[in-house]
């Protein structure tokens, strides 16, 4: 949740704990109860709508209202939709544009979109910046340092980044991977073959002498890995956003990702990261075989091949950087200079605290409607030429 609020907020935020639903089903994710405590002028909800409150914002990663499991409409996906076409719920401000484009198909069909869209907005994640120079600013880039961090290991690439260490070593690639997960992986995951014996060859490669392997770190040491590497390794099947990426770049670290999701919004080729290609749809996501159970050989088989794929283009495209530290450095500066324009918790909570305001001073009976215009998804980062040195130009966030 703090990664889409007002860190740094002039207004009082009373922190709420909530009903967790999702522990009677996964497909009540879509809602839930907050624990009482004093008045409050509104309530800003992150994916979950908030029963039974007056007033509310909902920030949403990848659809609203959650439908997880519910393959047709019924009541219950009915009341939600009812729920977030009300006038109590005030604004829908998706994560990214991804999410938005998520949102704007699923409610292709939905009498209440044109109200939807008069709510709907995107922004951002924030992060806290630390002022400090880059570690590795200096640094040759003799030896590549990789860092892969995510709780759910196979779907957010932590068997490519594996197949990676793997891979560099066969070649004789002074290539480095840290793992910092606690393996979870299976049937419980929506991309993932569910048979448990499928990831022992991956497991296997956690004790490999190029890879660093940690189940758990606190905040401030992962953090610190990302410093210390070269790149974020972040192949993921499916992601809403990629927290992990964008605390990279927050380090001056650039993102070795998938172009899937919303990571191409946010990472350009060659330019403040690595993106290798994946079969996606209109919308973005990752493309599977259809109508093959998750269960099955062909599907162990067909993520095996993609797990491959994956980590060879990442090893074509990181040889040619080993010693190349002007290349690497510029990638760098890059990233850093994304982590400012898009991602600053000091600008966002300037956003976010006006956006309180405003909603706080609205009439529960008028239409809520959005000051600002819904504007097309953002245009490629740019990267200008000048005398031999790069100068990266970021549109700053403004809506």
């Amino acid at each position: 949740m703090q990664f889409m609020t007002a860190r740094h907020s002039r207004h009082e935020l009373d922190w709420r704990r909530f009903l967790p639903f999702t522990l009677l089903s996964h497909r009540l994710e879509g809602f839930t109860v907050l624990a009482p405590g004093k008045r409050v002028d509104l309530v800003h909800s992150s994916n979950r709508i908030p029963l039974g409150v007056q007033k509310y914002i909902l920030s949403f990663e990848d659809s609203a209202p959650r439908r997880f499991g519910f393959a047709q409409d019924n009541l219950l996906t009915r009341y939600m939709d009812d729920c977030i076409g009300s006038h109590r719920c005030r604004r829908l401000v998706a994560m990214s544009y991804f999410a938005r484009r998520r949102f704007l198909h699923q409610h292709r069909d939905n009498p209440m979109l044109p109200a939807l869209q008069d709510k709907l907005t995107v922004r951002y994640p924030n992060i806290i910046l630390r002022d400090a120079p880059d570690p590795l600013r200096d640094d040759p880039c003799t030896e590549l340092v990789l860092t892969f961090v995510g709780a759910h290991f196979a779907r957010k690439g932590g068997c490519v980044a594996v197949k990676i260490a793997e891979k560099a070593k066969a070649a004789g690639l002074p290539i480095r991977v840290n793992v910092i997960s606690p393996l979870e992986m299976g049937a419980a995951i929506w991309t993932d073959p569910e048979r448990e014996g499928f990831y022992d060859e991956y497991k296997d490669l956690l004790t490999l002498d190029n890879v660093d392997y940690s189940a758990r770190l606190p905040n401030d040491v992962m953090r610190g890995k990302l410093r210390q590497s070269h790149f974020c390794v972040l192949t993921t099947f499916a992601d809403s956003f990629g927290f992990s990426g964008i605390e990279a770049m927050a380090e001056h670290t650039p993102v070795l990702g998938t172009r899937v999701c919303a990571l191409p919004e946010v990472v350009q080729d060659d330019v403040n990261g690595i993106l290798i290609d994946m079969p996606v749809d209109s919308l973005g996501m990752w493309v599977r075989p259809a109508d093959t159970p998750r269960s099955s050989p062909a599907y162990e088989g067909y993520f095996r091949s993609e797990v491959d794929r994956i980590a060879q283009g990442a090893i074509e495209r990181l040889a040619p950087l080993v010693g190349d530290g002007e290349t690497v450095q510029a990638m760098r500066r890059a990233a850093r200079a994304t982590a400012e324009a898009r991602f600053d918790s000091h600008t966002a909570s300037q956003y976010w605290d006006a956006l309180y305001a405003e909603v706080a001073d609205e009439d529960l009976a008028s239409v809520p409607r959005r000051r600002e215009p819904l504007l097309p998804d953002p245009a490629p980062l740019k990267r200008s030429e000048f005398g031999g040195s790069f100068a990266y130009s970021f549109d700053s966030q403004q809506h």
